[in-house]
């Protein structure tokens, strides 16, 4: 019986809620020591010189450095890099200048974490201050300082998409909407903040490295570049990570602070970010603006589209680059047919914290503008919203369909999901359902495509990224049946593990229990081209394992029929062993086969002793998950406060291995979204001082803010996945912001537009 769509209970389930997992912050070697940075503590400054005497001078410091020290390691590198770049040239530690409060400029080491930042608080900094870049607009302004003296402006790069006649389009427009759309800066806030362990090997020029990452083997490369040191002698372990939502994709220069310093005093070391640390050290998501047009004909078909994108990178482009920005303006036409285009993307560096990849990575911003303005559209054309978008959803013959901006939406029924949404929430009778009271209630839409399975390796060299998009996936069946696969995908909380043994499981015929998954070291498992993201888990991942796992069972029929005396053709590979295709009765078991295969006291022509496999998998397209959001909420009107009170979400990711953990993932990244439509917030003064420092500051959506949610699932296999399988780690954080934001809006009435991010109860009065 296939395992495939079985809701089959998580592996470490039992282990992680009776308290026995081991996260970077468990181990403990001995004679470790401990490091800790100092950091800015202003936003913009030259930095003059620093002041280590003291503290080099306390009991129990065992080493100071500075930036001077580390004069020879390369730049942090970039994993994105789309032409005509510009690179900051910033290493672990500063040097010449601090370019944000919480960018480190020293580093100690000490027997002990309060020795350690006792020499921390030692370590005086001279600097004398500079002008500021606050935000975005200060960072385009022709007159702004620039912070990299060897850029020309404060721009990283720009790209641009542009198909049809712009200017027509407009000129000959029924309707024209437009507004400019903000999502504001967030903190991932894993429940575990980054970590590293180090310590330098017997031979004196290895080190092995145990951080809480996403991304083993880009962190490998990344300490290679910066230490000159080749990647065989660096070994990275993920033990157990505890959350990461795209934070801990990325290199930090306390990894490779930490590499480096471990051979400079000859023994383990070790770092475990603050709470408060984590708020300025660790990058943050989101923090874009997009400035958005849309033509209309007197159909409701849309006629065209006009965007100008900016990303706020912060003071430092190395964490992903403008990746972000780039695919805001790659899905800015989500699942909608929009032929003329005019798209340009903008990231621009300012005094802040950098920010990096995030659950959703650029596609909620686009998504939260362009419904936006469909609901903004709608009674001036004199259509319900629904039927506006069904009018210009792409229609399952019109795929693949070619966007204007290169991406190909694969499979799907986009309408049909959208109807049976809207049936199951009851749309027709609850849309027109406001009070007049002081508690109005309202409700919204919003549609969405999300790009997964990322990859394939020339779309990855064509926009810049440092990296393929295959996966490896090596096999192993053991003498006594055991399968082993090795994968370079990192557990962090969705449950990769559980579905790459389903599909091995289902390729062999063999039970569950059978598989384990042998993952999150260097040295171990196989190679990841771009690690753990992109909602490629499942796709990618599951591809390689698939491929890898048919030609294991391959490999079995062969020793199989060689066992039974038979010719190949003629036998089958059936649950638990091979059969002779006209005699059932002869067959041989899956534990007899694999301990001859180790003996190898007779071995089949051809092949050699064992059982063993791999395969790559590089996926020839994107493919693209897509669904709907309905949602009702309740504002009270005299202090602004939003409760959401229902939501239906459908959706389809192709085919679904384990349908709980797809249930798990939507409604995990609703909760996230929900925190981040209504009151998440990364905040800074005018002078790019850090508002929010600790949990006091950031609040977090709790179970009581999530309201009941009904799922859809609809199935369509994606053409371009050997097991048909879309990604889903990201589908919940996408349309649920603009969804939410429609129903409010709903609920006001005529009310200004609402189109900042959070919702707080403060933009609703001033909406009112």
């Amino acid at each position: 019986m296939s395992v495939i769509g079985q809701s089959v209970r998580r592996t470490a389930l039992d282990r992680f809620a009776s308290g026995r997992g081991r996260y970077v912050g468990d181990i403990d070697l001995p004679g470790m020591a401990t490091v800790a940075f100092v950091r800015s503590p202003v936003a913009h400054a030259e930095l003059l010189g620093v002041d280590t005497e003291a503290a080099r001078a306390m009991p129990g410091v065992l080493a100071v450095i500075t930036g001077d020290d580390i004069a020879s390691f390369a730049p942090q590198p970039s994993l994105w890099n789309p032409p005509g770049q510009n690179h900051s040239g910033l290493k672990a530690l500063a040097t010449d200048r601090l370019r944000y409060v919480g960018q480190p400029f020293a580093a100690v080491v000490a027997v002990d974490r309060r020795t350690a930042e006792a020499a921390v608080r030692a370590i005086v900094p001279q600097y004398r201050a500079l002008p500021i870049i606050a935000d975005m607009d200060a960072a385009l302004r022709s007159a702004a300082p620039r912070l990299y003296d060897h850029w020309s402006d404060n721009i990283v790069a720009r790209p641009r998409w542009q198909a049809g006649d712009i200017a027509a389009a407009f000129d000959n427009a029924a309707l024209v909407v437009s507004d400019r759309f903000t999502t504001q800066r967030v903190h991932p806030c894993s429940l575990e903040p980054r970590g590293v362990v180090v310590a330098p090997d017997l031979d004196g020029e290895s080190v092995t490295v145990w951080l809480s990452t996403q991304s083993i083997h880009q962190v490998r490369a990344g300490i290679s570049e910066c230490l000159g040191l080749p990647e065989h002698r660096i070994r990275v372990i993920a033990p157990d990570v505890g959350g990461s939502f795209g934070m801990k994709a990325c290199i930090y220069g306390e990894e490779v602070i930490l590499a480096f310093l471990t051979h400079h005093v000859g023994r383990p070391l070790r770092w475990i970010e603050t709470r408060a640390e984590a708020f300025v050290a660790s990058t943050h998501g989101r923090d874009e603006r997009v400035d958005l047009a849309v033509a209309f004909g007197p159909d409701g078909r849309i006629r065209a589209l006009r965007s100008t994108i900016v990303l706020d990178k912060g003071a430092d482009p190395y964490a992903t680059s403008m990746g972000t920005a780039w695919i805001s303006g790659a899905v800015m036409t989500g699942p909608y047919r929009i032929d003329t285009i005019d798209i340009e993307a903008l990231a621009v560096v300012t005094n802040k914290t950098p920010t990096g990849a995030y659950r959703g990575f650029g596609q909620p911003e686009a998504n939260f503008a362009l419904e936006r303005a469909l609901d903004m559209a709608a009674p001036r054309l004199g259509l319900d919203p629904a039927e506006l978008r069904r009018r210009n959803l792409v229609a399952p013959s019109e795929m693949p369909y070619p966007t204007p901006t290169g991406i190909v939406l694969d499979s799907g029924r986009y309408a049909d999901l959208l109807d049976t949404t809207l049936e199951r929430f009851g749309y027709g009778d609850a849309r027109p359902a406001q009070s007049s009271s002081r508690r109005r209630t309202g409700v919204g839409i919003a549609c969405y495509a999300e790009t997964t399975n990322f990859g394939p390796s020339p779309l990855c060299k064509l926009i810049g990224v440092d990296s393929g998009g295959f996966d490896i996936t090596a096999i192993r069946m053991e003498p006594s049946g055991h399968v082993r696969v090795f994968v370079g995908q990192t557990p962090m909380g969705q449950g990769i593990e559980t579905v790459l043994m389903q599909v091995a499981a289902d390729e062999l015929g063999l039970p569950i229990e059978d598989i384990s998954i042998v993952h999150g070291d260097t040295v171990s498992s196989a190679y990841t081209a771009y690690a753990s993201g992109g909602s490629r888990g499942a796709g990618v991942a599951g591809g390689s394992t698939a491929l890898a796992a048919r030609r294991l069972r391959a490999r079995i029929l062969r020793w199989g029929a060689h066992l039974l005396d038979a010719l190949p053709e003629s036998v089958r590979f059936m649950q638990g062993g091979v059969e002779v295709i006209d005699v059932p009765s002869r067959r041989v078991g899956i534990a007899e086969i694999a301990a001859a295969a180790y003996k190898a006291f007779s071995t089949p022509e051809g092949l050699e002793p064992g059982l063993e496999d791999r395969a790559a998998y590089d996926p020839p397209a994107l493919a693209i998950a897509y669904g709907c959001v309905v949602a009702e909420v309740a504002v009270d009107i005299d202090t602004g406060k939003i409760a959401v009170e229902r939501i239906v979400f459908g959706h389809d990711c192709g085919v679904q291995i384990n349908p709980a953990i797809v249930e798990g993932q939507v409604i995990g990244g609703l909760a996230q979204a929900l925190g981040a439509t209504l009151f998440e917030e990364v905040r800074y003064d005018a002078d790019a001082r850090p508002l929010t420092l600790s949990l006091q500051d950031y609040l977090l959506p709790l179970a009581s803010d999530v309201p009941h949610v009904e799922l859809v699932h609809f199935e369509t296999p994606s053409p371009f996945s050997p097991i048909g399988a879309k990604g889903v780690g990201e589908s919940g954080t996408i349309g649920v912001p603009a969804a939410i934001a429609n129903a409010v809006q709903n609920a006001l009435g005529a009310a200004s537009p609402l189109v900042t991010l959070p919702l707080t109860g403060e933009r609703v009065l001033a909406a009112l």
